[in-house]
C-alpha cells in the first residue's frame, strides 16, 4: 500500500511538473513574439506622430532692396533699405525694416536735400500653399514706419503763375532739423526662390501718413521710407523690388 501510495505522488508530481513546464514555454514563446510586435507598434506610434506633429522650421530672411538703391543712383541720390523677417507661428512672420535716404528734389520752385533714417516693425503673413520642395510666398501685412530727417534747402524760386521770364532762384542754404514723420503701411508681395535658399521679391504698398513734423514757411514733400508727400493727401504708395537671403532651422 505504502509502495503504491509513493507511486501515485510522484506520478502526480511529474504531471503537475509537466504542466508548470507547458506554462514557461508558452510564457517564453508569448514573450518572444510579443517584443518584435510591441517594438513595431512603437515605431509605428513614431512615425504616425512625426506625420501628424512635423517639427515647425524656423526661417529667417534677411533682404535688400535693390530696386530703391538703383533708382537713388540714378537720381543722384543715396538709398539704403534692409530688412529681415522670422516666423513665429505657422506662416506668420515678423518683420523689422532699417533704411537710409539722401534725396535731392529738384522742381521748379525748390531744391534741397532730404537725409534720414526710417525704421519699420510690421505682420506679415503667407496666403501661399506651396507644394512639395517649394518655398514661395505670397503675402499681406501691416507696418508701422518712424522716421527721422533733416532738410538743407539750397534755393527757391518765388512762384508767379503767368510769368513770361522764369523767376531766378533765391540761394539761401537753410537747414531745417530733427523733423520726425509716422506712417502705416498695407502691403502685398511675391517672394520666389531663384536659387538655394535666395529669393527675388516685389512689394506694392498703400501709406498713409498718421503725422509729421509742420515746418513754417517750408512744405514737406519727401519723407524717407515713405517717398514723396502729396499735398492734398495723408495717402501716398511705394514699390519695392529686393533680393532675400533665408536660414532655416
Amino acid at each position: 500500500m505504502t509502495k503504491n501510495f509513493s507511486y501515485q505522488f510522484f506520478k502526480n508530481l511529474e504531471l503537475k511538473i509537466g504542466i508548470f513546464i507547458k506554462i514557461i514555454i508558452f510564457l517564453m514563446i508569448f514573450l518572444l513574439f510579443s517584443s518584435p510586435l510591441s517594438a513595431q507598434q512603437k515605431r509605428d506610434s513614431i512615425i504616425k506622430d512625426s506625420i501628424i506633429k512635423p517639427k515647425q522650421p524656423i526661417k529667417i530672411r534677411f533682404g535688400f532692396d535693390i530696386g530703391k538703391y538703383t533708382w537713388a543712383k540714378l537720381n543722384q541720390s543715396e538709398s539704403y533699405d534692409f530688412f529681415i523677417d522670422a516666423n513665429f507661428y505657422k506662416t506668420y512672420y515678423l518683420m523689422l525694416s532699417y533704411g537710409h535716404e539722401k534725396h535731392l528734389t529738384d522742381n521748379n520752385l525748390l531744391n534741397y536735400h532730404t537725409s534720414g533714417n526710417y525704421y519699420k516693425i510690421g505682420l506679415m503673413y503667407n496666403l501661399y500653399d506651396n507644394w512639395l520642395n517649394m518655398d514661395n510666398d505670397i503675402d499681406v501685412g501691416i507696418n508701422y514706419g518712424f522716421a527721422r530727417f533733416d532738410y538743407l534747402l539750397h534755393s527757391y524760386r518765388i512762384n508767379q503763375p503767368g510769368a513770361v521770364f522764369v523767376p531766378e532762384p533765391v540761394v539761401v542754404e537753410q537747414a531745417f532739423n530733427n523733423n520726425t514723420a509716422q506712417w502705416l503701411e498695407f502691403f502685398t508681395q511675391i517672394q520666389v526662390e531663384t536659387l538655394k535658399h535666395i529669393y527675388l521679391g516685389y512689394n506694392i504698398s498703400v501709406k498713409f501718413l498718421i503725422n509729421y513734423s509742420d515746418i513754417d514757411n517750408f512744405t514737406v514733400t519727401y519723407i524717407p521710407g515713405f517717398f514723396n508727400r502729396n499735398t492734398y493727401s495723408s495717402f501716398g504708395f511705394g514699390m519695392q523690388y529686393f533680393i532675400s537671403y533665408r536660414l532655416t532651422f
